[in-house]
């Protein structure tokens, strides 16, 4: 796609449409050189960092999906109570891809990961204030009447059930839109990669692979087997950061969706790969 004066890998579906193309095609010159900060020192550390950053935005867009899919399959279903709980942290799982998409957010020893809904969101609209002040503040006042609906449920049990919450306009038309500018900005990490960095240090460390792969909450510990063995591959395969889009390989998307499918494939059950492009091109 040809869109302010570049080529992109990715054929944007909302984007041309919320930025005006000059004042992008600015910004965009602008990343590229604070990427170009972090690419013309390129090390083992970064290039593991950096690819972990790209897969884990992916799997969180295509989180963003299956919630958004759950909330659609819950309206269907008179599910509502749920409603306000999935449309939230569809948004929320968007505004952390797009934080993970940042140069100047730090790794911080992965702690970049968990940072707070607040904080999170703060720096995303200010990463989108630099395109266009109005969307920046749609998305603010959008994302926390989001979060005040899920709160109003989960805090004060109104008895008049979801009545008094306000529907989002254009919801879906805001999930894509920061997928796909999640998308951007990892187009234009891996384009300044390609230009600056040295391919010998395009080694993947495994204490990054064991970090993404392993979570731990408070006394408890998840390990995710299928995170492992895809991240192994890239080391194998593909030891650098490419953008998000290409990052989607068609077995992993079969693997996040289905371990979510109905084993029993009961009719009426819900089918998690029904809708996987309802906000952004996964393959």
């Amino acid at each position: 796609m040809n869109y302010a004066n570049r080529e992109w890998w990715y054929d944007f579906r909302e984007i041309p449409s919320v930025f005006q193309e000059e004042k992008c095609g600015v910004v965009v010159a602008s990343m590229l050189t604070r990427y170009s900060k972090i690419t013309k020192s390129w090390s083992p550390e970064l290039n593991s960092e950096w690819l972990c950053r790209s897969y884990l935005t992916a799997k969180l867009i295509m989180q963003s999906t299956l919630t958004i899919n759950s909330m659609q399959y819950a309206e269907e279903k008179n599910l509502r109570v749920v409603v306000p709980y999935l449309r939230y942290y569809s948004a929320l799982s968007l505004i952390r891809a797009v934080a993970l998409m940042l140069p100047e957010q730090a790794w911080n020893n992965g702690r970049i990961i968990t940072l707070g809904h607040e904080k999170a969101l703060n720096i995303v609209v200010a990463h989108i204030a630099e395109f266009d002040s109005s969307s920046a503040s749609f998305v603010k006042h959008n994302v926390q009447s989001l979060r005040a609906s899920r709160e109003l449920i989960s805090y004060r049990a109104p008895s008049s059930g979801d009545k008094a919450i306000p529907d989002i306009t254009q919801f879906l038309g805001m999930c894509t839109f920061l997928a796909e500018l999640a998308q951007l900005d990892s187009e234009l990490m891996e384009a300044s990669i390609t230009k600056n960095a040295d391919p010998n240090t395009f080694v993947i460390l495994d204490e990054y692979m064991y970090d993404l792969a392993t979570v731990s909450l408070g006394p408890h510990n998840f390990r995710d087997t299928v995170d492992a063995d895809r991240l192994n591959y890239f080391k194998r395969k593909q030891p650098h950061m490419r953008n998000i889009r290409f990052l989607m390989r068609e077995g992993h998307v079969e693997d996040f969706f289905g371990a979510w499918t109905d084993p029993e494939e009961t009719e009426g059950s819900f089918d998690p790969d029904e809708m996987n492009g309802v906000i952004f091109d996964i393959p």
